[in-house]
């Protein structure tokens, strides 16, 4: 094996260590509060020494920051995808694949951006806060516009945007790993059942 093919698998397994950290943090955030847990509880969790947690974090600030940053990350790439050149048709099949895959893959991450930001700064909190907003505000207008070009049926875009958040965003609550579908097939089901409802055409 040659150096460099050393050094990538210690940098992949490195990485593999630190999502296990801020996997592991995020689910005591959720459980027990932010103030409430302790780095000592995470080393424990993860089968570590608190020293060697070091070698991965700088301290808990660090862990709640770059927890924050995951909340993040899907609100703007939601975001991005508003000011894409896509239809709107793509646009909201896009989005909706965005935010299941991320309440699917990070579970607790999901659980406390959507129930508990409560344990957050309130720096951090207001930020989350924003970014909510901004989504909703750039699936609305992508409903909007998709009325506006006769592409989508003329519905209330507040209450659809209100429908779709509440349907992706809450894949965290019930998504098992290993289940029958992955992120996206499940994403691919929820597109499919806004777009066509769930009567047959000749019943409506």
């Amino acid at each position: 094996m040659t150096i460099t093919k050393i050094k990538e698998n210690t940098q992949s397994a490195a990485a593999l260590r630190k999502e296990e950290v801020m996997n592991v943090a995020a689910r005591l955030f959720a459980a027990k509060g932010y103030h409430a847990t302790t780095l000592d509880q995470i080393a424990e969790e993860i089968g570590v020494t608190k020293p060697a947690l070091y070698y991965y974090v700088s301290n808990k600030e660090d862990i709640l920051r770059t927890i924050v940053n995951r909340m993040m990350e899907p609100m703007e790439e939601v975001s991005k995808i508003g000011e894409s050149k896509l239809s709107p048709r793509e646009k909201l099949s896009a989005i909706i694949q965005v935010l299941v895959r991320f309440a699917a893959d990070r579970r607790d991450t999901a659980l406390i951006a959507f129930e508990q930001s409560n344990i957050l700064p309130k720096r951090s909190r207001d930020a989350l806060r924003r970014r909510q907003k901004d989504v909703e505000t750039t699936v609305q207008q992508v409903i909007n516009d998709g009325i506006a070009q006769g592409c989508f049926n003329d519905i209330d875009a507040k209450m659809a945007c209100f429908a779709i958040l509440a349907v992706s965003n809450g894949a965290y609550r019930w998504y098992k790993p290993g289940g029958n579908f992955a992120p996206d097939n499940i994403s691919e089901q929820f597109v499919r059942l806004f777009e066509n409802g769930y009567l047959k055409k000749n019943m409506q």
